[in-house]
């Protein structure tokens, strides 16, 4: 995924907090109707919006753990499977179907996975739908697994494909092919609660008697209740909250 640079998650959260601060300070005579900016729902919306930040950040760690270790096992895959050819060659496999393997490695060497997924985007970055870039990493890893599947499936019905490398007989190949896929499903599923921990934390940021929504609200009712001259307004008004950032087209 593509970093993002944006600083205005945490800028909201240090000056939600300095708000808080405020309406504590202010004491009984804050006292509004509207449930979402009494004191202590405003309270219990920080409490949520910092779990759902750590949430954000494990699911980061996790992520990006996921893809390393994916981008570890795919990176030797090449050279692997180039031994594999040496091994084909060596056996007593008629050339029709030595041939006919061989178009299925260069089936398998047209793509090259991206070796570009080495860590998260920012977790300042709005929740959005998976980037283009991602997905099409992605899209590469899984053609080289099921193309390598492929060679496997071949090998499967080739009786005298014979070896006596540990790792390049048939059942290191299929464990081969097993590993590939569960990196792959690894590399989705960590993405997928990622995405979910990003919509989660910026329905607390912007949605409806989110934190941006509840400090328009709260300024709204100091000025009213304190009047827009007073030193209690001048204070609330003067805090900054930046709005939900515009999704990039």
């Amino acid at each position: 995924m593509k970093k993002q640079n944006d600083s205005g998650y945490p800028v909201n959260v240090r000056n939600f907090k300095t708000l808080i601060d405020l309406i504590i300070s202010f004491g009984a005579a804050y006292n509004p109707v509207k449930f979402s900016i009494i004191l202590e729902n405003l309270k219990a919306l920080f409490d949520k919006i910092m779990l759902s930040l750590k949430a954000v950040d494990a699911a980061a760690r996790d992520m990006s753990s996921a893809q390393k270790m994916r981008q570890h096992v795919f990176h030797e895959l090449e050279a692997f499977v180039t031994r594999i050819v040496g091994a084909v060659g060596s056996c007593d496999i008629i050339p029709e179907k030595v041939e006919k393997f061989g178009s299925l490695v260069n089936k398998f060497r047209a793509k090259r996975a991206t070796p570009q997924p080495s860590g998260p985007e920012s977790p300042d970055a709005p929740a959005v739908p998976a980037a283009r870039t991602n997905s099409t990493t992605q899209a590469s890893f899984t053609r080289k697994q099921d193309n390598f599947s492929e060679l496997v499936t071949f090998l499967e019905g080739e009786p005298n494909y014979q070896t006596n490398e540990l790792d390049l007989k048939l059942e290191a190949l299929q464990a081969m092919a097993s590993e590939l896929e569960a990196r792959n499903d690894a590399v989705s599923k960590a993405e997928a609660t990622y995405s979910s921990a990003l919509i989660a934390r910026d329905k607390l940021f912007f949605a409806a008697n989110g934190l941006v929504p509840c400090t328009k609200a709260v300024k709204s009712y100091v000025q009213s209740a304190f009047k827009a001259s007073s030193p209690e307004f001048k204070k609330v008004s003067g805090i900054p909250f930046k709005d939900q950032p515009k999704k990039k087209k």
